[in-house]
């Protein structure tokens, strides 16, 4: 809800007995034909849509639970087969309290009672949306040792079901998207560690309002996006609460991240009241024009008008027709039941191709087809691996496994992409070999949490013009054990010239070091407008051969540099050089800790700008960044603003 019930609730099931759903099946299971699920199979985010397996923008619409602390008796083998085919619906939300009776009070029961309503989802073809519904304290912060401990459990029993979404923040507030994001950017890698496929939702700030409620709007969010992929955020409404400015804020957003709306009434923000169907259908009529999935509050027979059931119906077991629902039930009902628009476009649907060999893995890089995923089961894939064909902008080729999924060679790259563009490399890990990863002359190829260690160079390398590249959430040490220096953890551009150009790469969120051979990241001449966020380097086991004496060294234009953390540099933090002429300029540096004690070299600055020219090489120093230890922020020179 927009605002806690609990006082309300608390004394309406002061008396209600928690019943789990019956285990068995009463209705066809998932792989039967006519389902959502089985029409749609695993879906992915596409753009800013939600995309089904033939790679097409779908519109999910079903309906909520309430709490499960309170009305479990209402999620049952009767009330299910009526939600899956009386009303038709295609998704079910669970609706797991944190505090006011919830997960904390118990957390084995509740996980088993979600483990339960995800088989009972499953079962009826239906999706199963796992909602962490933490409403007070707003900060999902509070709460993050919980939440990494429950998904972790979710995710690891369910990651072979194809109609998981897991949402890890209900209704965020009292607290600034800024820390709504790094809550998302530590909880998206626990459930990708295990199901590196799930569609993730995360709530946005003022009670899942895009910020509306706190006098903010959606630009918090579209400016700071959460450094994840295949993830949505998450729009709430009460019609009779919610008007036009929440509307224009949903309808600016739209077009600009992916959105589900996972909760919404046609009352008030209490979840009671008169119910305003003009301005629900105004809303559900653009959520269908731009595919917008919803669930409705609530499935239960609770005193309020929210709730669909009249009250003490779910002490029976009827629960289809309309003689049993409220006003708000018959009404959201009806639009559930209208035919879903799943389009297949006549093509077959994308692939999941299952890897457990060396030779079935060659095989599925060198057929794989846009949209096709390879799915890697744990285990020693041993060889060079390389591939040479390309997904689209709207259907990539995704490869992906658990770090105990591991490719291994003994000389040469370990995984190849060769003008291959539009991949995505998740979760797996590479090791041995000459190169870890090695991307030519590729576009959109990202790599997300993925393990690289134990080579005699570099670890990972976007090379030959690859553009638009993106490494995040990913793991490299132990690098450049040839000890010639060569063994950068990321590489990016040749040197030697400027005809690579390697542009705007993205570099975030990973961890780099120790015993690296090289910089933990090294940006050639030649390649211009890169991003490097959110890392820590270690840089225990620099050489100082080739010069590796800090943790960047920045050789190409107008890199942003900002919010990483470095320790144990030989000499400096961050460097820039000029090795062609009119190169190394234009980086801009800002929100960057540096931890210098123990450094021995001749510098020992957190910034050495070798390079600076107020009017043909300009490189900012912004005030935000912090030194300690060392000889200070700045070479002599350099100005600081």
């Amino acid at each position: 809800m927009i605002r806690s019930l609990a006082a309300g609730i608390l004394l309406a099931a002061a008396t209600l007995v928690p019943t789990q759903a019956s285990a068995a099946p009463v209705v066809p299971d998932a792989t039967a034909a006519d389902t959502p699920v089985s029409i749609n199979g695993q879906l992915h985010v596409c753009g800013t849509k939600l995309c089904n397996q033939y790679n097409q923008p779908i519109q999910l619409r079903g309906m909520s639970t309430h709490g499960i602390q309170w009305y479990s008796q209402c999620i049952k083998t009767a009330s299910l087969d009526a939600l899956a085919t009386d009303w038709n619906a295609d998704i079910l939300r669970i609706s797991l309290y944190v505090q006011e009776g919830g997960y904390e009070t118990d957390p084995r029961r509740f996980t088993d009672m979600v483990h339960n309503y995800i088989e009972e989802a499953t079962r009826r073809g239906m999706y199963a949306l796992v909602d962490w519904h933490q409403l007070d304290p707003g900060d999902p912060n509070y709460n993050l040792s919980r939440a990494k401990t429950f998904f972790t459990e979710i995710a690891d029993r369910h990651k072979d079901k194809n109609n998981i979404i897991y949402d890890i923040a209900n209704e965020p507030n009292n607290v600034s998207w800024a820390g709504i994001k790094s809550y998302a950017e530590q909880m998206v890698p626990v459930i990708r560690a295990k199901d590196p496929d799930g569609v993730i939702f995360v709530g946005t700030h003022g009670w899942a309002s895009l910020g509306v409620s706190d006098g903010r709007s959606e630009s918090d969010i579209v400016n700071d996006p959460v450094n994840a992929s295949n993830l949505m955020y998450t729009f709430h409404f009460y019609a009779a609460s919610h008007k036009q400015e929440y509307l224009d804020a949903l309808s600016r957003a739209a077009d600009k991240i992916p959105l589900f709306v996972t909760e919404f009434g046609t009352q008030t923000y209490t979840g009671d009241g008169g119910n305003d169907f003009t301005w629900s259908q105004k809303y559900l009529d653009f959520l269908a024009s731009k595919k917008i999935g919803w669930t409705n509050w609530n499935f239960s027979d609770d005193f309020r008008s929210g709730a669909v059931f009249k009250e003490n119906i779910c002490s029976g077991n009827t629960f289809t027709g309309t003689s049993v629902l409220k006003e708000a039930g018959i009404w959201v009902r009806d639009r559930i039941r209208t035919a879903d628009d799943f389009p297949t476009d006549g093509s077959a649907p994308e692939a999941t191709i299952n890897v457990s060999t060396a030779a079935q893995l060659k095989s599925a890089l060198t057929s794989a087809k846009p949209g096709d995923t390879i799915k890697l089961a744990d285990g020693t894939y041993t060889g060079n691996f390389k591939t040479t064909v390309s997904g689209t902008s709207s259907a990539p080729i995704t490869l992906t496994g658990s770090a105990n999924a591991v490719l291994k060679s003994s000389g040469g790259y370990g995984l190849h992409l060769n003008g291959s563009s539009y991949w995505n490399v998740r979760g797996v890990t590479v090791t041995g070999g000459q190169k870890g990863m090695m991307i030519d002359s590729a576009t959109r190829v990202t790599i997300d949490g993925v393990t690289v260690h134990g080579l005699a160079m570099e670890g990972v390398h976007f090379r030959n013009s690859s553009t638009y590249g993106v490494i995040r959430n990913s793991r490299i040490y132990d690098t450049g054990n040839d000890a010639r220096g060569m063994g950068e953890g990321v590489y990016v551009g040749s040197a030697g010239g400027t005809s690579d150009k390697s542009d705007h790469v993205q570099i975030l969120d990973n961890r780099i070091g120790p015993d690296v051979g090289g910089e933990p990241i090294d940006l050639k001449e030649g390649t211009t407008g890169g991003r490097v966020a959110g890392n820590t380097f270690d840089g225990r086991g620099l050489t100082g051969a080739n010069y590796d004496d800090s943790w960047i060294d920045v050789k190409g234009n107008n890199y942003v540099i900002e919010n990483n953390t470095g320790k144990n540099t030989t000499n400096n933090g961050f460097e820039t050089h000029t090795q062609q002429p009119g190169w190394g300029c234009g980086t801009v540096f800002r929100g960057n800790t540096s931890d210098l004690n123990g450094a021995t070299g001749s510098g020992r600055y957190a910034f050495n700008i070798t390079n600076y020219n107020a009017s043909s090489c300009k490189v900012t120093i912004d005030r935000s960044n912090t030194v300690t230890g060392g000889r200070g922020l700045t070479n002599p020179g350099i100005p600081v603003s």
